[in-house]
């Protein structure tokens, strides 16, 4: 029982597929977070993101297509959210709020009214992001599932982490977020425009959980089900919370969370597979 839960597969579950779109938006929340704009629209940004990217791979046969219809739409969604409650500074959480319902709305309403189906869009000519193996690493004891038969968007979450920390500790435009959260005024009294680094980092977060919705939907599971984000935006915002609103802390949260739902998918595996013993 207790092989069949921890195990090799487990470690390859916490840093793969349970772990990646929360990496993804939780470093997108993080850079918005540091940036002092609360940006809660991280569960409407992948729902959006993985209908399009869905619906693009769909259509024109491309993952790749499928990655940049994904980006965009969570890109042309960051601008709305960017512009109603900063520009024009409406109430920041009620706008996310409006935004994630209306991403469940639109997409339900898309899906009915262009393909007739309010559940599930899966045509046969869908094509997912290649998974690939990192030779070397993949035939490494225990480890080996972890580098083995991986999304490139898992990868790229990977990368993600250390490029997150060089940008925002590292360069004048980590600088200039992190000086605007901690204290706008006094970063206006210093040249900064303020405005225009959070619209920066809410166009960061769009970027990050746009590949993170076109993950959920063209990465090892090709198609589109209704509300398939399913809380896992809400998720990423507590791992950058639980991870100290840091690059490195936020990924080792997510890995977290990630392992957890290994384990209870192993748990129930496990279970049904002794039931099954037992009757035979």
């Amino acid at each position: 029982m207790f092989g069949q839960v921890f195990n090799a597969q487990l470690i390859a579950e916490a840093f793969g597929a349970g772990a990646t779109v929360l990496i993804l938006g939780g470093l997108g929340y993080l850079f918005t977070d540091r940036a002092g704009v609360f940006n809660i629209t991280v569960e409407g940004l992948l729902l959006f993101s993985a209908f399009f990217a869905a619906v693009a791979a769909g259509e024109l046969h491309n993952s790749l297509a499928g990655v940049l219809c994904g980006v965009a739409a969570a890109l042309v969604v960051s601008i709305i959210f960017f512009a109603v409650s900063i520009w024009l500074r409406a109430d920041i959480i009620v706008v996310g709020i409006a935004i994630n319902l209306l991403a469940s709305g639109t997409t339900v309403f898309l899906l009915s009214n262009f393909f007739h189906n309010e559940g599930l869009y899966q045509p046969a000519g869908l094509q997912t992001v290649p998974a690939v193996s990192i030779p070397g690493l993949s035939s490494l004891p225990v480890l080996g599932p972890t580098f083995s038969n991986q999304s490139l968007l898992t990868y790229v979450a990977w990368l993600t982490v250390p490029l997150a920390h060089i940008l925002l500790y590292r360069t004048p435009l980590g600088l200039r977020i992190r000086s605007v959260g901690e204290n706008p005024e006094a970063a206006a009294t210093v040249g900064i425009n303020v405005q225009l680094t959070q619209f920066i980092a809410i166009m960061l977060c769009g970027l990050l959980c746009g590949i993170g919705g076109a993950y959920l939907s063209i990465g090892p599971l090709g198609g589109f089900n209704r509300d398939m984000s399913a809380g896992q935006g809400w998720i990423a915002l507590a791992a950058e919370t639980l991870g100290g609103a840091t690059p490195l802390g936020t990924f080792i949260s997510c890995v977290f969370f990630g392992a957890s739902q290994g384990v209870a998918s192993n748990m129930a595996a496990a279970n049904i597979g002794a039931s099954q013993f037992a009757h035979s």
